[in-house]
């Protein structure tokens, strides 16, 4: 790995990490007259604490809550939604910022990645729908980085509130899968924190262009290995919102670790955890994924009562998408089990 490239990896994680586009090119695209650490001149924000949207679905008798990220929102769980209508009463959140729904301010310059400004806030407004909507004990879903980190803080934080918590495509921190001296391994909380707040955010992120962030980021067959028009439509919902949205909120998912969070985890816990195809994981330009999706658990599940896994071969980030009996079923047998 060349210098410049491991300065990539370690500034952007998974973002900008292995994709072809930038083998083609040794000029890595960023405009010294860019600040993505603010909203551009114009953007109309939300108040902090609100949620981009809710989609309400399903008559059963069972409260859901589900929450995607990483530019996705509500939309994510259209199929699951449709399919599960009779299974439970479904409300799907998107994120503000996601969804071309407006993002919260931006916090005031100098305040930490590590605060989780708009995490937290995600997370406390999702409470506050629990209440307003009077919900039963629901459970809580999370797909993917952000979706994850928001449905985990809110059923760590609120046992009382939550029945049990489900992880799709689940994520609690980034974990390389290879060490290496600009990303070392088991990085502490704080020296997470401190990386991204002197170090990705102001000296890569900042001044990134949008061309180097669209052709770097996900590819098609990370969002779905069984339909390229799927995975394509969801690869790019991944990149539609404005860059500095995206950029804070994967700012704030690197400046977090959700690991300690485990052992004060109450609630019976679900993981269901895409295995792509032989091939994919045969690919070495994609150990990525196994940094978001298989080393961050390794070793942190085995001896955790009421936990339940499920590895799904030919599936994606998309996994309820891509194997959908599959998913529901495991889904059903474990909300069944969490009831008694």
């Amino acid at each position: 790995m060349s210098p410049r490239r491991a300065f990539l990896f370690f500034s952007c994680g998974l973002v900008l990490a292995a994709a072809p586009a930038f083998s083609q090119s040794p000029v890595l695209l960023q405009d010294s007259t860019l600040n993505n650490l603010e909203h551009v001149p114009g953007y109309v924000t939300a108040p902090l604490g609100t949620l981009g949207g809710i989609v309400e679905r399903g008559t059963g008798k069972v409260d859901m809550i589900l929450v995607s990220g990483s530019g996705m929102g509500a939309s994510a769980f259209e199929g699951f939604m449709k399919r599960n209508e009779k299974r439970y009463h479904m409300l799907a959140v998107t994120l503000p910022g996601f969804e071309g729904t407006p993002a919260p301010p931006m916090p005031p310059s100098g305040t930490s990645y590590g605060d989780q400004t708009w995490t937290h806030a995600a997370a406390e407004a999702i409470v506050r729908l629990i209440d307003e909507r009077r919900l039963h004990r629901p459970i809580m879903v999370g797909h993917y980085v952000n979706g994850s980190q928001v449905a985990m803080q809110v059923t760590v934080a609120h046992p009382e509130l939550i029945r049990a918590l489900v992880l799709l495509a689940g994520t609690p921190r980034y974990e390389p899968v290879k060490a290496s001296r600009f990303w070392p391994k088991d990085l502490t909380l704080e020296q997470k924190v401190k990386a991204v707040d002197q170090f990705s955010a102001p000296r890569w992120f900042k001044t990134v262009t949008r061309e180097t962030w669209d052709s770097n980021n996900w590819k098609t067959t990370d969002m779905s290995v069984v339909d390229s028009a799927r995975g394509t439509r969801f690869r790019n919902m991944t990149n539609d919102a404005p860059l500095p949205v995206l950029i804070r909120y994967l700012c704030e998912f690197h400046a977090s670790d959700l690991w300690p969070d485990l052992d004060r985890l109450q609630r019976p816990l679900l993981l269901v955890q895409p295995h792509f195809t032989a091939a994919l994981r045969a690919d070495t330009t994609r150990s990525y994924l196994a940094g978001y999706l298989e080393e961050p658990w390794r070793g942190r599940l085995e001896n955790r009562p009421h936990t339940a896994t499920a590895v799904v071969d030919d599936a994606g980030i998309m996994v309820m998408d891509d194997q959908p009996a599959i998913v529901d079923r495991r889904v059903a047998e474990f909300v069944k089990r969490s009831d008694r």
